[in-house]
């Protein structure tokens, strides 16, 4: 019994020998530090104040059209929706005053927008009085309408984010697990568009996180419902469908019980769909109003400067000047259809294969596919749909931050990337010196260029790593010293446009190839470890 007790303190001091020469980022050494102090039930604590103590410093700077108006910007369009959620019927909510913010958004914005107006009624009414309130940059009003940004942020995503890393499918020890919930509540991009621009990404991204996990804990139709609320808090949710129908479509051709899952399903989708159109339901005129609102195709092909193939394209070629609106609405279908369509059909092969037999190792690989599926989809979205915008990077972001301990450098340079193509849109909005800080400390505590000690990650994908953040700090530099000549006033960001478009295709090439040799990859690693164990 002694002997076993020694041979078992010897194997234990041994994995962790081996654990903390794999972890040579500082985030993950910090962890490690923890879990050899047994300082364990203080790590989600101080990850957690962390998280939030960075949220609120951000929120201290610029934010989208402050002290610009007459129009301002996102955080009047914000503050403007609870006025009127407040003050108006539900009939008058998608055509009241549409010149001024109209409400763009599905049901879901709406009503949380009613509730938050509602709150702020209670608390001081000037702060949303009905056509008086226009404009209004108070420090009290400020400070509250941040505080619901935070309030949501902690109520949705960060619940999901943590109980998702702590799934027993996601198997990695205790300290990757905390250095991976870090890792997510910190990521830069969305940190910096919500509590810094001014918007509720998280809440959309929130519920995504919530379908993952309960597609992990293989409840399907809370699965769906979620997301259905993904979908009706922001339509951008829709690059995420294609994945989420072939994934659960595929669980409809289980050998038992299919056709049952699918008509919960489908209960659960109409219900939850009904439900959020309740107000308009009876009136046709409303509910194409509301399509009209949460569409709008006369927009264009893209807004602004977006570093997506169109707007990358339009360098040399003028889509815009030569075909019309209703035939690059096509081109745009076909091309993002043709992009996601390997990845969704991959999954749905494999998951109707594993339907039925799920040991905790196929489970697993089915939540990889899962996420990668995600990832692809919504980053071919990004990449060929209509109407996008700067902003919706974060959404091909969510899934593949939960590949972090799969795709560890992969994950760490494209948020890198992400974040350079935002850029132009945060530094209008003066939001120049988070940014920095945000991109110098994401480089630091957990990408890679910084971590020459790190041996995971190829020479190759080292060096390509090195010359991109080289490339990014130098287009950064010009913009800071050089004076654009006057013929080109905007060649910095289309530069950055250019740029960040070619690595985003570099990303949806990698992941897709990630995504289709996932199986192999883990036969090979279980014949390995077969081989170890016998030896």
């Amino acid at each position: 019994m002694a002997l076993k007790t020694r041979a078992q303190t010897r194997l234990k001091a041994a994995t962790k020998a081996t654990a903390s020469t794999a972890f040579t980022v500082p985030v993950d050494s910090w962890f490690r530090f923890l879990e050899n102090q047994s300082a364990h039930e203080i790590a989600l604590p101080v990850s957690l104040l962390f998280a939030i103590l960075v949220r609120w410093c951000i929120s201290l700077h610029g934010y989208s059209g402050m002290g610009n108006p007459p129009m301002f910007g996102d955080y009047e369009a914000q503050r403007h929706w609870m006025e009127i959620m407040t003050h108006l019927p539900p009939s008058k909510w998608y055509s009241y005053d549409l010149k001024y913010w109209g409400l763009d958004y599905p049901p879901l914005t709406a009503f949380q927008s009613w509730a938050c107006g509602y709150i702020a009624n209670l608390i001081n009414p000037a702060w949303v009085a009905l056509g008086r309130s226009r404009g209004i940059e108070t420090q009290t009003s400020k400070l509250f309408m941040r505080a619901t940004v935070l309030a949501l942020d902690l109520a949705i995503y960060v619940p999901a984010v943590v109980l998702f890393f702590r799934l027993k499918l996601v198997s990695v020890s205790w300290a990757a697990r905390q250095a991976s919930i870090f890792t997510v509540l910190l990521q830069p991009c969305l940190l910096l568009i919500d509590h810094g621009h001014f918007q509720y990404n998280s809440v959309m991204l929130g519920f995504l996180m919530w379908a993952v996990y309960f597609a992990a804990r293989e409840h399907y139709v809370a699965m769906a419902i979620a997301f259905c609320c993904a979908l009706m808090f922001k339509q951008m949710a829709l690059y995420y469908a294609p994945a989420i129908f072939f994934f659960l479509l595929a669980k409809c051709f289980q050998r038992r019980h299919g056709f049952v899952l699918f008509v919960k399903l489908g209960l659960a989708v109409i219900a939850t769909f009904s439900v959020m159109l309740l107000p308009w339901i009876q009136s046709r005129s409303q509910l194409e109003q509301i399509l009209v609102r949460v569409f709008p195709v006369a927009r264009g092909l893209y807004e602004d400067k977006v570093a997506n193939v169109w707007c990358a394209v339009n360098v040399a070629v003028k889509l815009r000047s030569i075909f019309e609106t209703k035939d690059l609405l096509c081109l745009a279908t076909a091309t993002t259809s043709l992009a996601f369509a390997p990845s969704c059909i991959h999954l749905f092969i494999v998951v109707r294969r594993y339907a039925g037999k799920q040991p905790a190792e196929t489970r697993a690989n089915v939540l990889r596919l899962l996420n990668y599926s995600l990832v692809n989809s919504s980053l071919a979205f990004f990449l060929f749909s209509f109407q996008v915008h700067e902003k919706s990077i974060l959404l091909p972001l969510a899934p593949a931050l939960l590949l972090i301990n799969d795709e560890s450098w992969a994950v760490n340079w494209f948020v890198q990337v992400a974040l350079f193509s935002m850029y132009p849109l945060l530094f209008k909005d003066g939001l120049n010196v988070p940014y920095a800080v945000l991109a110098v400390g994401w480089s630091v505590l957990r990408s890679c260029p910084v971590c020459p000690a790190d041996k995971q990650t190829p020479r190759i994908v080292f060096v390509l790593q090195w010359l991109t953040t080289l490339a990014m700090v130098a287009l950064h530099a010009a913009h800071a010293f050089v004076l654009p000549p006057k013929a080109l006033p905007d060649i910095y960001v289309v530069l950055n446009v250019v740029f960040s478009c070619v690595m985003f295709v570099m990303f949806l090439v990698y992941f897709n190839y990630r995504q289709f040799t996932l199986l192999s990859r883990s036969s090979r690693e279980n014949a390995q470890l077969g081989k170890q164990k016998s030896e």
